[in-house]
């Protein structure tokens, strides 16, 4: 069994059973390393050295030696830890029982790398959920923290001895306007005049002050009812003045009338 035969024997099993250029590069490697320890077969060969050599993963080596020795072209042995490193053996197949050779290998070489491969683990990476990250380089940050719901106080509304304690000293007519801003929103039943709901009495009181007081300065209120009224009364006791005047003979600021001569 020469290189040439050998190399010969992988053309023919080709043939009837095609095969992968990764089966075929691990098939002229091994055959490569047997010619370097002068046609040792079967030879030892560390599983790492095959990696290193051909750029390919350790899995992929287990199912491409499973593939070549279902085709007649090798046989082995895998290693382990304290045996050493797995053995392999070129098989020469003639081309009268290429056939038979193969379909005795398939039945017979799987189950034995079944048996002889339990010790290939394959690694898978499982998503770790909710556990403990402390392993990982940059651990997920935690989700936020979802904060508590604001639970709604009830408005309560207050009493008049509440309302007029409030407006206690900061306006000179103080306790009639609290009785009034009382009335006022204790008969729309504590809503505004839009219809909105009052969720607290005491910052409208504040806005209710505030504007009295710019009322008090004459700043915005114009000149109201109570105002026009005054005004009527002033100009009708001037006029009731002045007829009494002219009555007694006088003007309106005590002066003698000149009466014409009839």
């Amino acid at each position: 069994m020469t290189y040439i035969e050998l190399i010969n024997n992988f053309w023919n099993v080709r043939r009837i059973r095609p095969m992968t250029s990764y089966e075929a590069d691990l098939y002229f490697y091994l055959l490569k390393e047997c010619n370097s320890r002068n046609w040792t077969n079967p030879f030892e060969l560390p599983t790492r050295d095959v990696e290193y050599a051909l750029s390919i993963s350790r899995k992929t080596i287990c199912d491409l030696r499973n593939k070549l020795q279902q085709k007649g072209l090798i046989s082995f042995k895998e290693g382990n830890k304290r045996g050493g490193s797995a053995i392999y053996t070129i098989v020469y197949v003639t081309c009268g029982n290429i056939s038979g050779n193969i379909n005795g290998n398939i039945n017979g070489n799987i189950s034995g790398n079944i048996n002889g491969n339990t010790i290939i683990k394959n690694k898978t990476k499982t998503k770790n959920i909710g556990g403990d990250n402390s392993d990982e380089l940059f651990p997920p940050e935690p989700p936020p923290k979802k904060k508590p719901p604001k639970t709604k106080v009830e408005f309560i509304p207050p009493t008049v001895e509440e309302v007029r304690e409030h407006f206690r000293g900061k306006l000179p007519d103080w306790e009639l306007q609290a009785d009034i801003f009382y009335n006022h929103f204790s008969g729309l039943g504590w809503k505004t005049v839009t219809g909105a709901k009052v969720e607290r009495w005491d910052s409208r009181a504040n806005l209710w002050i505030i504007e009295k007081k710019q009322q008090g300065n004459g700043k915005t209120e114009p000149q109201g009812q109570n105002g026009r009224d005054a005004d009527k009364a002033a100009k009708a006791r001037n006029l009731i003045a002045e007829y009494a005047a002219i009555e007694q003979g006088c003007d309106a600021v005590g002066h003698q009338a000149e009466i014409p001569d009839l």
